[in-house]
């Protein structure tokens, strides 16, 4: 699968005053995601809410579900997770749609008419970045944000990662930890910390690739320049009322410190997106948590000039 590069040489013309851009993004299919590795064999960990265990031990979903981040939900909450410039397979690989000869990707939209794009952004990008649309105007992000949740980049295409079985999630190294687990009774029970470590991030370190990516695409939304460097600190605060995971909510605060200016009013805005795309999952768990509240306090560096 390609990523959500635009490429100029291919469009030529669309108006007298210079030129369109279509996204390369989404016109072919993705190849498989692979299969993640087994969970290490623990009599603790358990089935998710709609999953059951396979003639392997695996735990699978159940049909019409989609695996996302762990869970076992329905498509419409996939594709949320995905983001609204891609949708879900029916393995839980994110992709962007195929959009139509006259339409272009746009990372905030979803595909849009050609027609309606606007002009005066860049026409190429630098090393390590790629050329997107935001807004209908052509802008320069980090190359790994150009691609869906769930994958990163790799020459102009973006590879999806190792998926674990429902119930765990991948963490370094490439294992898969189990975050359901059996409690007493043979009820559920959601590690409700170690979610929030392998999802949102370690708590005093660099923000996830799910967390931080819908933020890293949106710089002309952030008022982030191709030399500019904007540090964020997203604060969340989970709390399962009653340790209902179905209950989950959270409460975000962005800050920026050490930069010169307050965060844009819009980093708010787009953080409690991000974050609410990746609870919906959690909710989907089903069980109970073991812990009432957890709280992570998390990096995001926006900006070309981040990796510098």
């Amino acid at each position: 699968m390609r990523r959500a590069a635009v490429g100029l040489a291919e469009l030529l013309a669309v108006t007298a005053l210079g030129v369109a851009l279509l996204s390369t993004g989404g016109c072919h299919p993705p190849s498989p995601a692979p299969r993640g590795p087994a969970a290490a064999a623990s009599p603790l960990a358990a089935c998710p809410r709609d999953a059951r265990p396979d003639a392997s031990g695996r735990c699978v979903c159940d049909p019409g579900d989609v695996p996302v981040l762990g869970a076992c939900v329905p498509p419409p909450v996939a594709d949320a997770y995905c983001g609204p410039a891609s949708r879900a397979t029916a393995s839980g690989a994110c992709v962007f749609p195929t959009c139509a000869a006259d339409e272009a990707v746009d990372v905030g939209a979803g595909c849009v008419p050609l027609g309606t794009l606007l002009h005066g952004g860049p026409r190429s990008c630098g090393e390590a970045a790629t050329l997107a649309i935001e807004g209908r105007r052509s802008v320069c992000i980090p190359a790994d944000a150009a691609c869906p949740r769930g994958t990163h980049a790799a020459g102009a295409a973006c590879v999806h990662l190792p998926q674990c079985p429902p119930g765990t999630l991948t963490e370094t190294g490439g294992t898969c930890r189990p975050v359901v687990l059996r409690g007493a009774g043979g009820s559920r029970l959601v590690d409700l910390g170690a979610w929030a470590a392998l999802v949102l991030g370690a708590d005093g370190g660099p923000a996830s690739a799910d967390l931080c990516r819908p933020l890293q695409a949106r710089p002309a939304t952030l008022e982030v320049g191709p030399a500019d460097r904007l540090p964020l600190r997203l604060g969340i605060a989970l709390s399962a009322p009653g340790n209902d995971v179905t209950r989950v909510s959270a409460d975000v605060n962005v800050t920026s410190p050490g930069a010169a200016h307050p965060p844009p009013p819009a980093a708010a805005a787009l953080a409690e997106a991000a974050v609410a795309a990746l609870l919906e999952p959690l909710r989907g768990l089903g069980g109970e948590t073991t812990s009432t509240r957890v709280d992570v306090e998390v990096r995001c560096v926006l900006g070309l000039a981040a990796g510098k």
